[in-house]
């Protein structure tokens, strides 16, 4: 049942006199899922000033990272990656994510002294550490649980830093040395140093760790402000899914997939560490498309990353007896061979294929019965195809078949899967996916270059999407976001829960512990859409100008009147400075004491982020809400 909204809410348990006795202010109805958005709102999407614009696009990856950039002015929007990095003279789209310390003691200080490729192969010794896979400490099950609960081995890092710390001491050598390449390449500073940076994160993640590498990227110095009263260069910073980004360069390709307007597409992003779905359909004419998210998303921690930790248990498995075979040097060894010759080209032909990895040490025992073979471990396809690929691709699949059962019954169906990202190259992967959907979709595509699709996409993205190339101009929202507060009784209240009903300071009856939705899960939004709504602020003194309140969120397709209805958790507290603010200036100075001042918030959600703006009766905004992420 969808809840009725009062005139005006006030989050947190206080409700103005004025708003209870029936002061008109005006509450958007709630967002229901499904639904298009056409009441009172504002457009609010951050539009770059695209003409001679630099964009940098970063994938941040699992287990690779890369750099994509491109620009109007110098480089006819074409789309160019960073291939040479350092350790290497070898060119690669995408650099190892990982980074070496040396700390010899627990009280010293962690001092960077590798990152990508000279990491990778660094040799530890005493004093050093090698950090992987950092990327899924912003997980939401591990943000919200800690670290047993990732299904992955979470690395150890050095004493003193957090996993914020890495990834920005990651993403800072990163940056810096992307800047250097981009630099030759562009021969302009400071078309750098006003780039537009689009991040791309999971489909998965949560606004809690999304705001986590917002905070990172900045503190890497991926974004400054670039000249003199520069105040809004921190949104030049634009953090988009990593399966938004690929439908931007997917999208690009319509002509070759013979998509039409209407049609509808689905994009499996299967990277090194999670695997992220979505549905987009084309609309708009061929000369000019735009694509929009159809329903939810779906993402899982289902990526390669998960087959080679697969491989290593299996090994441990056959060799428990031959411990000699099991230090880190062997299983390193073990590690290697696989992931460079046989992991993306085991296909499903291979059972009767026996796949030998030479031994680190050759001088144990020869042991058939385990697979040991004169120095060399030898193991079926039939087991590796049952042990290893099975379990995690059957995963990817299950993602894919919760995807396309989202899609709306009223679509004329889903026309292609595109499939992208590092682990689409898997020839395993590939196969499976045919066999499973092909006699349901009629185009399943692997585009060239499939592992940069999404690096590729978001530097499109930043370019502003120009000359008739596509851009996403809606997004399904997620989840629910839910404010908490007090609204006038009614006789359902009264009947429903008697227990929250309470007579404030005005002597109203009031019903506590009531659900404002400002929108709800699958609600169709336009791209960077403001979904504005009325407070108001009870100040003693015009110095108390922070008005602070807690946001909810639900992943439960119901929506709920009251607060013990069902499941929803505090994602954040929220504060805003109303000083800027017109009208509380005009009270402020008015005032001989307390006074109310009422106003507008505007939540933003958009694909990734979620942002607060203060609006005010004309809509401008003149201030930002602060996010303080709570439990984490």
């Amino acid at each position: 049942m969808t809840p009725t909204l009062a005139p005006l809410a006030i989050p947190g348990g206080i409700m103005s006199e004025r708003a209870a006795t029936g002061t008109t202010s005006t509450v958007p109805q709630v967002v229901a899922q499904g639904q298009q958005v056409v009441a009172e709102t504002d457009s609010g999407a951050y539009v770059a000033e695209v003409e001679g614009k630099l964009s940098v696009g970063i994938d941040f990856g699992t287990t690779f990272s890369g750099v994509a950039f491109g620009s109007n002015r110098n480089m006819n929007g074409q789309i160019r990656c960073i291939l040479s990095w350092p350790g290497s003279y070898e060119t690669y789209r995408k650099v190892p994510t990982c980074i070496a310390y040396y700390q010899p003691t627990p009280s010293s200080e962690a001092v960077i002294v590798a990152w990508g490729i000279e990491a990778k192969a660094m040799t530890l010794r005493e004093g050093f550490f090698k950090v992987e896979w950092f990327k899924l400490f912003l997980d939401p099950t591990v943000l919200r649980e800690g670290r047993l609960a990732s299904s992955a081995r979470l690395p150890d890092l050095p004493y003193g830093k957090e996993p914020i710390d890495v990834v920005t001491d990651y993403l800072s050598c990163l940056w810096k040395y992307a800047k250097e390449r981009i630099t030759d390449e562009i021969g302009s500073v400071a078309d750098l140093e006003a780039a537009d940076v689009i991040l791309t994160v999971p489909a998965a993640w949560d606004a809690a760790g999304c705001q986590m590498m917002r905070t990172a990227a900045i503190q890497a110095g991926m974004v400054q402000s670039a000249r003199g009263g520069d105040r809004n260069w921190r949104e030049r910073l634009r953090i988009i899914t990593e399966p938004e980004a690929a439908a931007i360069h997917a999208s690009t390709l319509s002509n070759l997939l013979n998509l039409r307007p209407s049609q509808a597409f689905v994009i499996c992003d299967a990277g090194g560490g999670t695997v992220d779905t979505a549905a987009y359909k084309l609309i708009g004419q061929l000369s000019n498309l735009e694509i929009a998210e159809m329903c939810a998303r779906t993402g899982a921690n289902a990526g390669s990353l998960f087959i080679d930790l697969r491989f290593e248990a299996l090994v441990k498995s056959l060799l428990r007896n031959h411990p000699v075979h099991l230090d880190e040097a062997s299983l390193l060894a073990f590690r290697h061979a696989f992931a460079e010759c046989d992991k993306l080209l085991f296909s499903t032909a291979d059972d009767d294929t026996h796949f030998r990895f030479n031994c680190f040490n050759i001088e144990d025992a020869h042991d058939p019965e385990c697979g040991l073979e004169y120095g060399e471990l030898v193991i079926p396809g039939s087991v590796i195809r049952r042990d290893v690929f099975e379990p995690v691709v059957q995963q990817v699949l299950d993602l894919i078949e919760v995807q396309l059962a989202k899609v709306p019954t009223t679509h004329q169906g889903v026309q292609a899967l595109i499939l992208v990202g590092g682990f689409a190259a898997s020839e395993y992967l590939c196969s499976r996916v045919h066999e499973t959907f092909s006699a349901r979709i009629p185009v399943i595509a692997k585009p060239r270059d499939t592992d940069v699709a999404t690096l590729q996409g978001a530097a499109r993205y930043g370019l502003g999407l120009i000359g008739g190339k596509a851009t996403v101009s809606s997004v399904i929202s997620p989840r629910s976001y839910i404010m908490k507060c007090k609204l006038p009784a009614s006789d359902e209240d009264r009947y429903q829960r008697p227990g929250f009903i309470v007579r404030n300071d005005a002597g109203i009856e009031v019903c506590e512990n009531r659900l404002s939705y400002l929108v709800a899960k699958g609600a169709v939004l336009r791209k960077g859409q403001r979904l504005r709504s009325r407070y108001c602020k009870f100040s003693r003194s015009p110095q108390d100008s922070v008005f602070t309140a807690v946001l909810y969120v639900s992943d439960s397709d119901k929506i709920y009147r009251y607060t013990d209805e069902g499941p929803i958790e505090e994602l954040c507290r929220w504060s805003v400075d109303l000083s800027a603010l017109p009208s509380w200036a005009r009270a402020a100075e008015s005032a001989t004491g307390s006074f109310w001042v009422e106003f507008d918030l505007a939540l933003v959600v958009d694909s990734a982020e979620v942002l607060g703006v203060l609006l005010t009766d004309e809509g401008e905004e003149v201030g930002r809400a602060h996010f303080e992420y709570l439990g984490n």
